[in-house]
């Protein structure tokens, strides 16, 4: 199998997306190697390469390219295989598997970042309950992550009780774990027993528990409308907004992204998604395309966040005609921030700010400052984006000068 093409081909792809000539240079060797590596096995295609092929590759390249290095700080860095591989490969792999991939190239994903289950469980059918849940229930990736820390968690803490099969678990065993995990935080209480209903309804359904205790579990009463949504204060955001120094490198970024979920209210995942055809500079509005409910919502745009937008677009964001979106990465490749990167980004200002929130506070606060100006809930509503009235209703509760006045106007009667 010849690979000169492709390589050929992802080498043009990596100089078009900015990546330094060191990083094209390293890359071009692992895969020439990887090409003598192939035709070593006698593959006349890389859809026969199979993912445990991967380890094989960096042992190969270890042993047959001269200065090879394995790392030379492996707790720093977790990657895929053993801490004596080279991270390089691996990195070189994933980036031209996951290349190859979105050309069409290959048909399944060859070198998978992270294991489908990862450790080693202590019960038998834990590792299978988790491969159920990925193969068959269809959740989102971060559900299965968290299914995954809770059942690995419990299993762990089966292990160190001394029990080696399900049926030995009693009530006291399940409290105990779930006092451990969630305290007195019904919601983290909720979390927990959501995550072990489905595990013992597996393992029932497999005859490895003589009586069905997902049944038992029985959860405090959640209320509606029960919490305060935490809102940041105006002069939380001025001080997050002062600490940005727009003149080091990705100031200017943040600025406006933090800026924009301030004035404007927006959740990370529009922010994320938000493309230039989507600003309407004539207009002075922008449009976003809500997650949640799938529809598009118009806000306008203020003169200081124009003027943001404007300093980011035209002198540190990337030259990237192909990249439609605003807010693209630092590095190489310059693609489009995630959600949950943007989010973690302006976490990490708030932290660097000396505010202790999250990002989603800000929506919180834009929301109670527009109450306190005489904002009607209607019109709040329109404005977050709320499909229902119900997801709006929360705000009443930090709405605290409504509530004095209702409060005394109701005390005049008595």
């Amino acid at each position: 199998m010849d690979l000169s093409r492709w390589i050929a081909e992802y080498e043009a792809f990596m100089k078009s997306n900015g990546y330094a000539e060191r990083t094209i240079s390293h890359r071009r060797k692992h895969l020439a190697c990887l090409k003598l590596f192939l035709n070593s096995l006698g593959l006349k295609s890389l859809n026969q390469f199979q993912p445990e092929q991967n380890r094989q590759f960096v042992d190969y390249w270890i042993r047959h390219s001269p200065g090879a290095k394995t790392n030379w700080k492996p707790n720093r860095r977790k990657y895929r295989f053993q801490p004596q591989h080279h991270h390089m490969v691996q990195q070189c792999l994933r980036s031209f598997f996951r290349w190859a991939r979105s050309k069409g190239l290959v048909q399944r994903e060859i070198f998978p970042w992270k294991a489908p289950v990862r450790g080693n469980y202590c019960l038998p059918e834990t590792a299978a309950y988790l491969e159920f849940c990925r193969e068959h229930k269809g959740l989102a990736e971060n559900s299965l992550r968290q299914i995954e820390l809770f059942v690995r968690r419990f299993d762990q803490y089966l292990h160190s009780k001394q029990l080696s099969q399900w049926n030995q678990i009693q009530v006291r065993h399940i409290d105990n774990f779930v006092r451990q995990q969630a305290g007195k935080n019904i919601k983290r209480i909720h979390r927990v027993h959501k995550v072990l209903r489905g595990l013992f309804r597996f393992l029932f359904s497999r005859g490895l528990l003589n009586r069905d205790w997902a049944s038992a579990l029985h959860a405090p009463r959640q209320y509606c409308l029960a919490h305060v949504p935490r809102a940041m204060p105006p002069d939380q955001v001025l001080q997050l907004l002062r600490s940005i120094d727009r003149e080091r490198r990705g100031g200017k970024r943040d600025f406006a992204m933090v800026l924009m979920a301030a004035s404007l209210g927006v959740r990370a995942s529009e922010i994320a998604g938000l493309c230039l055809e989507d600003l309407d500079w004539r207009k002075a509005a922008v449009r976003y395309k809500q997650r949640k409910n799938r529809k598009i919502l118009w806000l306008p745009l203020s003169r200081p966040l124009i003027e943001a937008l404007a300093s980011y677009l035209e002198n540190e964001r990337p030259r990237n005609r192909a990249q439609r979106t605003v807010f693209l990465r630092l590095t190489a490749p310059w693609e489009a921030l995630t959600p949950g990167a943007l989010a973690g980004i302006i976490g990490k200002r708030m932290r660097a700010a000396g505010i202790a929130a999250s990002g989603h506070w800000l929506r919180h606060g834009f929301a109670s400052e527009l109450l306190r100006v005489g904002v009607n809930f209607s019109t709040l509503q329109e404005l977050l984006g709320h499909s229902h009235i119900s997801s709006t209703q929360i705000y009443t509760k930090i709405d605290l000068v409504q509530l004095r006045e209702v409060a005394e106007n109701d005390a005049e009667y008595y």
